[in-house]
């Protein structure tokens, strides 16, 4: 065990505080003297794990784990007890002295040493092929067709691997002198049938640092149809691909500036990001959001942004990253990009503003899983309601805010257009069997009181009074020209709508402008004689203000008293204040 003088580890104790090592990695809150969170070396929904800041200990009644800041950091780091003080030491700012070694300790520490050199020296080897060989011109073309300039290919040390099953393992003994025992541990090369080859071959090479910003492992991407696509290096005493994130180290910058990251699932994803000056973006290695990933990001960052493929997949992702911040206090919000490109795609095609520009329209990640559940299940049916329910109550009840399930307690019935109470009674038995200590609140009538009310809150309440109909939905439908959404909507409204006798209304400065679908108006067309009429479907009505003479009165025909309201509403934002409304009746 390595030796430091007992006044030397006080001096660390004494000017870093256990709380803010621990709350780096752990959600804590203060109960009494000390704070509580659930505990990081076990699963536990529950807090047991308990931090003294006067003793400056920590313990789990749980798991029974318990030491202070060095045996801390060693058990969540899988450090050294010389590589755990050496860490404190910076972050008091406290110089480090000199420290004897035992001996298993010098052979950890030499073989490391000999990894993150070895690994250096491939790194430099896979650019040099890219960059100044022929060997690499393939590679080249390939980064070049990504629309990687040489200033990004340097930045992030990109390079090409030979085609060769042997290039690599043959220079290195050869000429550097490695044996061969580094470069199997290393993952660079491997063995089989009593023989040595590269592992690496005919790919474009990504490097993976950690956040000392050394070389730890590589990812390999093919450039024809070999299998697998990707390939990453495998783990070692150096690399564990569960606790590091690709780009990582450069981004953390921007992402203490920030306190924001970005998580993207590919390489090119984070790089092209990066390229176009996005820089606090960070992709996985391969795995789903780990528990590790969100405690070394929750040390920099309070919120993650996941911009990943939206597919089945990438809800099943966003659920399980859901669960896992929540455990040490991350916000997430998920980012769906237009026309289901990739982060990639999308920034080489529409530019930086338009990417910022969704990560701050990015849904609160509960919103999205409710949403993507919607379109994943009936919710017209029994089956369909029961299955989005049981998933919401699964992740409402993992993360443990009652105030959060109550909130979206009326949100899925909302949604589902069912009875409130009953979501509610369901809710309530479903927290009591997985999670007592979850608080589902009795239905209250609350008592309106009547406040000049925004435009917003115009659209709102005119929602409400039909039946809690999504105005956002209609937004994005009008935008989209997605008549199908807006048609939907209207078969949706079961509430009667007042009748208006069309002659009586009607005035000679009067325009009627039929907002149907061309196939209602084929199906059930609107015979007035005598009087202008225009036939516009809404979702071009926005369009087509400038071209409509506002000295007119404007009477909008539909089927459904809801979607003629918020037409109208529309129509008055946009500068028309003579509007009526011309209701069907049923």
């Amino acid at each position: 065990m390595v030796k430091f003088q007992s006044d030397f580890l006080q001096k660390i104790r004494e000017n870093t505080n256990i709380t803010d090592i621990v709350g780096s990695y752990v959600s804590l809150k203060k109960k009494g003297k000390r704070y509580w969170g659930c505990c990081p070396f076990h699963n536990e929904k529950t807090p047991s794990f308990s931090v003294s800041p006067e003793d400056g200990l920590y313990y789990c009644f749980g798991c029974h784990e318990g030491g202070d800041t060095f045996s801390f950091l060693q058990k969540m780091e899988n450090l050294t007890f010389i590589e755990a003080v050496e860490r404190l030491a910076e972050l008091a700012h406290i110089e480090l002295p000199q420290a004897e070694m035992s001996v298993e300790e010098q052979r950890r520490h030499s073989q490391n040493q000999e990894l993150y050199k070895v690994l250096d020296l491939a790194a430099v080897y896979f650019h040099n092929c890219l960059t100044k060989t022929k060997i690499g011109v393939v590679g080249k073309e390939y980064f070049q067709g990504r629309n990687l300039s040489a200033n990004v290919i340097n930045q992030f040390k990109l390079g090409f691997a030979p085609a060769s099953w042997h290039k690599l393992y043959h220079d290195f003994t050869t000429i550097k002198h490695i044996q061969d025992k580094v470069l199997v541990d290393s993952g660079l090369v491997g063995y089989k049938n009593g023989r040595h080859y590269d592992m690496f071959r005919n790919r474009c090479m990504f490097p993976i640092l950690d956040v000392k910003g050394r070389v730890v492992a590589f990812g390999g991407r093919v450039l024809d149809d070999s299998k697998p696509k990707y390939l990453n290096s495998p783990e070692t005493s150096i690399f564990n691909k569960r606790k590091l994130l690709f780009a990582f180290y450069q981004a953390l910058p921007e992402i203490k500036k920030t306190r924001q990251a970005i998580m993207v699932e590919g390489y090119m994803d984070a790089i092209s990001l990066h390229a176009h000056g996005i820089k606090n973006v960070v992709a996985s290695l391969g795995t789903a959001f780990t528990i590790e990933q969100a405690r070394l990001l929750k040390r920099y960052a309070d919120e993650v942004v996941f911009s990943y493929d939206m597919d089945e997949a990438g809800q099943k992702a966003t659920k399980q990253a859901l669960e896992i911040a929540n455990n040490v206090g991350l916000s997430i919000r998920v980012l769906k990009l237009s026309e289901g490109k990739d982060p990639d795609e999308f920034v080489n095609y529409y530019g930086k503003e338009s990417y910022l520009e969704a990560v701050i329209e990015a849904k609160p990640a509960m919103d999205y899983l409710l949403s993507s559940l919607l379109k994943q299940y009936d919710r017209t049916s029994l089956e369909g309601q029961h299955l989005i329910l049981a998933e919401m109550f699964s992740v409402l009840s993992a993360r443990g805010d009652s105030f959060e399930f109550n909130l979206y307690i009326q949100k899925m019935a909302q949604a589902l257009r069912v009875d409130e109470g009953l979501v509610r009674n369901e809710a309530k038995l479903y927290a009591e069997k997985n999670n007592p200590k979850i608080y589902i609140s009795q239905q209250n009538q609350r008592t309106e009181i009547e406040i000049p009310l925004s435009k917003e809150e115009e659209k709102q309440k005119i929602l409400e009074e039909e039946n809690h109909f999504d105005f956002g939905v209609l937004e994005s439908a009008v935008e989209n020209a997605q008549y199908l959404d807006i048609r939907q909507i209207a078969e949706q409204t079961e509430k009667d709508v007042v009748s208006v006798d069309a002659v009586s209304v009607l005035g000679e400065n009067d325009v009627i402008i039929d907002i149907r679908s061309p196939e209602e108006i084929d199906e059930n067309p609107l015979h007035i004689e005598n009087q202008a009429m225009i036939q516009l479907p809404f979702y071009k009505l926005s369009g087509q203000f400038a071209e409509l003479d506002q000295s007119k009165h404007y009477v909008l025909y539909c089927e459904r008293g809801v979607m003629s309201k918020l037409q109208a509403l529309y129509l008055k934002e946009s500068g028309f204040n003579n509007v009526s409304v011309f209701k069907k009746s049923r």
